[in-house]
């Protein structure tokens, strides 16, 4: 991000990225919204909504169009063409403040060492909000395990079938990252987690449909 670009023009244009790779892609591939869906396991009806630019994906949904389109996450959301597999020797150094940004109910999400493809961890960092009086929860689901270590602020993991449990600053947990999960925060401030997903290989998972 640049000194005079808003957190709200990034997150339009990872928006719009995203928007327009799945458009460009079923116009030439000849798809149908339906034939999308089919690939990459997202309903037609939020397809429709990402490709109109009226929402923004959800994680778990932005690696289901990653899998199913044969595309990295990170060149997804740039809007570019796939790059080289992870190569051995490979390195990334995210400075501070710096990283790929998308936002959406769960949080606000800062992408780490986005410039090496096919990885098989996908580290975040994300802001998380409190719940909004009787708002609906949060909740993801997508294959592979995830870690999180919460950096500041107290957050209420869910997960099913488990109650829901508080973990405070230093907490740790490690789950299926399969189960439907989601993290709201308790306090009014907010709350700051680093979340690193696993894929179990370089290549690009499958996901859950919804």
């Amino acid at each position: 991000m640049n000194g005079t670009e808003t957190l709200e023009e990034t997150e339009h244009s990872e928006t719009s990225s995203v928007s327009r790779i799945l458009s460009e892609l079923r116009r030439e591939n000849g798809w149908t919204l339906a034939e999308l869906s089919k690939r990459t396991g997202v309903s037609i009806s939020a397809l429709s909504k990402i490709e109109n630019g009226q929402s923004q994906p959800a994680y778990s949904v932005l690696t289901r169009l990653s899998s199913g389109l044969g595309l990295d996450f990170a060149d997804l959301l740039e809007g570019k063409a796939a790059r080289p597999s992870f190569a051995s020797a490979a390195r990334a150094i995210t400075r501070r403040g710096e990283g790929k940004r998308l936002e959406n109910d769960m949080g606000n999400y800062r992408l780490l060492s986005t410039e090496l493809a096919a990885t098989a961890m996908t580290p975040m960092v994300i802001d998380i909000p409190p719940r909004a009086d009787n708002a609906e929860p949060a909740r993801s689901a997508h294959s592979g395990e995830e870690f999180v270590f919460v950096l500041s602020g107290d957050v209420i993991f869910e997960m099913a079938p488990y109650a829901p449990v508080i973990l405070a600053e230093g907490d740790t947990v490690y789950f299926d990252a399969a189960s439907e999960h989601g993290f709201y925060s308790t306090g009014p401030g907010g709350a700051r987690i680093l979340s690193i997903c696993y894929s179990g290989s370089s290549e690009a998972p499958d996901h859950l449909t919804v």
